[in-house]
């Protein structure tokens, strides 16, 4: 084929293809919408929320369409529009009056060319003057407004307004108080606290610097309003660090406080001085770097008191953790919200979380608080708390547990349809927990529980919150429960009435005790026991079949965790339990001498309370301290154990505190 052919071929195809463009339609704009304008935001999410400090906001607006248009859009406040936004979503914004000029728009109006899509719009506003009027109504939530008008396209229904919701931020001290107690005759000592500080709503793109002063003003206040008499503290004894700054976008920073007692030594005998009451130093929020930010609370009392040294007694404390804030309680050290009562083993501190959701138990080692473990919870729901209280099962059964004693909990049920549920780890806490299911009585059980006998001989008595009947169930044959139902439910073997005599063993959290060996423990005709609640502590006696009545009133409400223990050495035998004070703000740890040592002796023993062990569970030495997060129950409980020919005691109270103790053998006490 000559070149002149192939040209003509090339030219005819040619003609033909632009032939049969010429016949289609292009109509790839019919599927856009017209030009209109709108924020860049997604439809109907136009709100953001920012604290007023960084004083400017920009974004963007927008021309969307086929793009064959220019126009015009205005930018206008409209409370119209946003009245008809509250009254769609059910929100309640109110706007700053844009005619006191407390904000302004960095364009009025805005030019776009049919080709432009996008330009930026500033929104600036005077940060004093807008949270000094905020402050006048501080629980409107307040915005402004940005509505966009156009007379010659459309404005995008669902982007044509923006609000911006400005708001304050809050800054807090947590901790109001922060104290030290000392000895006076002892070397000097340096200790360490933080005072943690926090905004409520991050600042973006600012740093927030806080600066601390100490303040003596405040001491005159603060002893009048506690009863005390403290001095000023002297020079040196309480350092403050570098103030914080809490770190753009960031919740929190911390202010470093040294107590440094050298600043008390006498020169003549290298000891603390012992000639002066206490101290305090009122560490108050002085400035911010940033003008309008509120403050909820601003000031932290250090208080430093000194005491003699401790004497001898019957139990040192090996360690103890106690709230530090009101938000702070001492479970949280251990990642647990609530917590009331306790169990311990060779080993570990059962702790459990007493709240409903996800069941949460941690495994505290004895000699060293810093290592705890999660029990296995596997299977484990139901209940207003999915854990409530725990407690050790005896057990010489080589064949369960490896011969150890058994970890048990149960969930708390109020009678509202569902189930009591007891668990049993028998082979070991790493391993999911067996469940027995007791039936819905229209009874509160599962507050506090005791356990009598051993695994394969004995019973659980519990409290019933509602009225105050002791309710017994069966441990038999290694298994919970007895005489379980076609439905696997185990049911109680019987109860123990005292409620009749008792006018306030109802509505109370509360447990009973029986003395170690009671005849009749196992089958729950005790000639009599110990009933302590939250309102009341009776021992009541046997009259007829399962009737008690009160022989006692011990007059000590807000006492519990009885514990039976002797002192092989001295032939001594001694019951412990923790009490929490009136205010739940405050409690101790008590051991008084059994000094009958018999189940007929219990009672005249609980009536004399010759003490011989007080320990405050709120501070490590001091009992007049208030913990900052009081026990919200009344609640507490003690758990004592011979590890290794040592008697360990744990104690805690609800929020207060939680401690260790180790028992001197053959102490002789008073």
């Amino acid at each position: 084929m000559n070149m002149k052919k192939i040209f003509k071929n090339i030219l005819l195809s040619a003609l033909m293809i632009a032939s049969v463009s010429s016949c289609v339609k292009d109509d790839r704009n019919n599927f856009l919408p017209d030009d209109s304008f709108g924020f860049n935001n997604t439809v109907n999410e136009n709100v953001v929320t920012l604290p007023i400090y960084g004083g400017s906001y920009d974004l963007a607006i927008i021309k969307s369409g086929k793009g064959f248009n220019e126009g015009t859009v205005n930018i206008t406040t409209s409370n119209a529009d946003l009245l008809a936004y509250n009254e769609q979503f059910g929100t309640s914004y109110f706007p700053v009056p844009k005619n006191q000029e407390l904000y302004s728009f960095s364009e009025n109006s805005i030019s776009f060319s049919k080709d432009e899509v996008t330009k930026p719009l500033k929104i600036e506003w005077k940060i004093a003057e807008i949270a000094e009027f905020m402050s006048k109504e501080p629980a409107n939530q307040y915005c402004i407004p940005v509505a966009l008008r156009s007379d010659n396209l459309e404005v995008n229904e669902g982007r044509g307004l923006f609000i911006l919701n400005l708001v304050k931020s809050t800054v807090t001290a947590e901790q109001t108080l922060l104290s030290e107690t000392i000895e006076w005759e002892t070397a000097p000592v340096s200790v360490s606290k933080d005072i943690t500080v926090r905004i409520d709503k991050a600042i973006p793109g600012l740093d927030l610097n806080i600066d601390f002063e100490i303040d003596n003003d405040l001491i005159a206040a603060y002893n009048e309003a506690n009863g005390t008499d403290y001095e000023a503290i002297p020079e040196g004894l309480i350092t403050l660090g570098a103030d914080p700054v809490i770190k753009a976008g960031e919740g929190y920073a911390l202010l470093p406080v040294t107590m440094n007692t050298a600043a008390l030594v006498d020169p003549a005998t290298g000891l603390v001085k012992t000639d002066w009451n206490g101290y305090v130093a009122p560490i108050r929020l002085k400035s911010m770097s940033i003008d309008g930010i509120e403050v909820n609370n601003g000031i932290t009392y250090f208080v430093v008191k000194g005491i003699r040294p401790v004497p001898p007694q019957l139990f040192n404390r090996v360690w103890g953790i106690f709230a530090t804030s009101s938000t702070n309680p001492w479970q949280a050290t251990f990642g647990v919200s609530d917590c009331r009562n306790i169990t311990m083993d060779d080993e570990y501190i059962y702790i459990p979380q007493s709240a409903g959701g996800d069941p949460v138990l941690k495994a505290v080692s004895i000699f060293d608080n810093t290592k705890v473990k999660n029990v296995n919870v596997e299977g484990i729901a139901g209940g207003t708390h999915t854990l409530s209280c725990v407690r050790m099962i005896p057990n010489t059964d080589p064949a369960v547990n490896n011969g150890k004693d058994i970890l048990s909990a149960c969930n708390l049920s109020v009678g509202d349809g569902s189930h009591l549920h007891f668990y049993v780890w028998l082979n070991g806490i790493d391993n999911a927990p067996t469940l027995s299911m007791v039936e819905d009585s229209g009874r509160r059980l599962g507050d506090k529980y005791i356990v009598v006998g051993s695994w394969n001989n004995g019973e659980v008595y519990c409290k019933d919150f509602n009225t105050g009947n002791i309710v017994r169930y069966a441990m038999v044959d290694g298994r919970f429960g007895e005489w379980p139902g076609a439905d696997g439910l185990a049911y109680a073997r019987g109860r123990c009435d005292y409620n009749a005599s008792v006018t306030d063993a109802a509505g109370c959290i509360g447990s009973a005790y029986i003395y170690p060996g009671a005849a009749g423990a196992v089958a729950g005709t005790v000639p009599g026991f110990l009933v302590s609640s939250t309102a009341s502590a009776h021992y009541v006696a046997n009259t007829s079949g399962n009737i008690y009545a009160s022989a006692a009133n011990l007059e000590m409400p807000m006492t519990h965790g009885y514990n039976f223990f002797d002192d092989e050495l001295t032939n001594s035998k001694y019951i412990a339990y923790v009490t929490v004070g009136a205010n739940q703000d405050q409690g101790s740890v008590k051991v008084i001498s059994d000094f009958n040592g018999t189940p007929d002796g219990f009672m005249g023993v609980l009536q004399n309370q010759k003490a011989v062990f007080e320990a405050p569970v709120q501070d490590a030495m001091d009992a007049t301290v208030l913990s900052p997060c009081p026990a919200t129950h009344s609640t507490g409980d003690c758990a004592v154990r011979e590890i290794n020919g040592k008697t360990y005691m744990a104690v805690m109270i609800q929020n207060v505190g939680i401690s260790l103790f180790e028992m001197n053998a053959g102490f002789i006490a008073e």
